[in-house]
């Protein structure tokens, strides 16, 4: 699903203190694609990704998914397309540490309209021999499988992804890169990923780059790179 960001802006108050954290943003993501939202610390990359997939609210502005303009949903009905199209992947991984790692996952097949089959997700994630096991049971970039095995279950038409590899170190980071861009590739899924991290843009069709709540540059690659073939 493509999105398109029109004069998109999002302040905060507080008081008789206002914080623009986005201005006037436009933006398009086409289908299919695998993007990259880079800047710094306080650019404004969270907030993009929270309006852009209803989790916060704009300012001002409009935003459409598909064919379906976001922007003026209510509440209600935000959950429910969430539901139905949106996957999250976030730096901490959210598991519930009382369940399995199947049971993880199956939350999100519970959730969804056609979920795929969990084992079968585990098995392209490699987790498969891991099932049964707790997530205090699996280093950091398992957990990590797991937290994105319960995001496909829902075969989301895009793949919203929180600076994912932050808490991983090199190694683990690039598996965890490397199996979201075969995921992009096998399922079509958009993925869209905020990050600091210069290199993995690298990985990106398309890379936005973000400075105090603004786009300054978008820049289309032909020429991406593998995961395993990035430097750190």
């Amino acid at each position: 699903m493509a999105i398109e960001l029109k004069d998109v802006t999002k302040w905060y108050q507080s008081g008789d203190v206002k914080t623009t954290a986005l201005k006037h943003v436009d933006l398009t993501i086409k289908d299919g694609a695998f993007v990259v939202v880079l800047g710094p610390s306080g650019s404004g990359k969270s907030t993009l990704l929270n309006v852009m997939s209803g989790l916060d609210t704009l300012s001002e502005g409009r935003i459409t998914i598909g064919d379906d303009v976001i922007s003026e949903m209510s509440s209600k009905q935000l959950t429910l397309f969430r539901r139905k199209h949106l996957g999250f992947v976030f730096q901490q991984y959210n598991l519930l540490q009382t369940l399995t790692v199947k049971e993880n996952v199956d939350i999100g097949a519970h959730i969804a309209q056609t979920p795929l089959s969990s084992e079968d997700v585990l098995e392209r994630v490699q987790l498969q021999a891991h099932m049964d096991k707790y997530p205090f049971q699996l280093s950091g970039g398992e957990q990590q499988r797991v937290s994105i095995a319960r995001a496909l279950v829902k075969q989301p038409k895009i793949l919203f992804c929180d600076e994912p590899t932050g808490a991983l170190d090199e190694t683990t980071a690039k598996e965890v890169l490397g199996l979201l861009q075969r995921l992009n590739e096998t399922y079509g899924t958009t993925v869209l990923l905020i990050t600091h991290n210069q290199s993995i843009a690298e990985l990106a069709d398309c890379v936005v780059k973000l400075n105090s709540g603004e786009v300054v540059d978008v820049v289309d690659q032909k020429d991406k790179r593998r995961a395993e073939d990035i430097h750190w």
